[in-house]
């Protein structure tokens, strides 16, 4: 509206004319208050989701540092299992075996002994394995149980 028109309107108009724009003025400021709270509730919900992601990061360094234990696990298995290996077969070769039912069969045994020392390490070896593996089937329930 040019001053022209405005200088023509009546008071009548020129007060309804102020009323629409405070009413505008008014309905700015309610979309401005609730742009705000829009962007506030954002801000939030992103740090929620920052949050979430951070600890998600722990869990999976977590996770990763009981991998890499298991891993050390298995490999040390591995190294008893053929440490285990290779006392059989020196057993063997002395001439000492078991049979199924666990009866002690020598071709040059020398007493009873004799064959108890030599399969002591074995049984020891034996039962260190045995409980590693025990131990980490623990762990593997206690993780899938989580």
């Amino acid at each position: 509206m040019t001053d022209r028109e405005l200088r023509k309107l009546s008071r009548q108009d020129l007060l309804q004319l102020l009323i629409a724009q405070g009413r505008e003025a008014a309905q700015m400021e309610e979309q401005l208050k609730e742009a705000k709270y829009n962007e506030q509730r954002q801000f939030d919900s992103n740090e929620r989701l920052r949050d979430r992601i951070a600890d998600r990061e722990e869990t999976i360094e977590h996770l990763k540092e009981k991998l890499t234990g298991k891993d050390e696990k298995l490999n040390e298995k591995d190294r008893e299992i053929a440490e285990l290996k290779d006392q059989i077969e020196r057993l063997k070769a002395t001439g000492i075996s078991m049979d199924g039912s666990g009866t002690i069969e020598g071709r040059e045994l020398g007493s009873i002994a004799e064959a108890a020392l030599a399969l002591n390490d074995v049984f020891a070896a034996a039962q260190r394995a045995a409980d590693m593996y025990v131990e980490n089937a623990k762990r593997k329930a206690e993780g899938e149980n989580r």
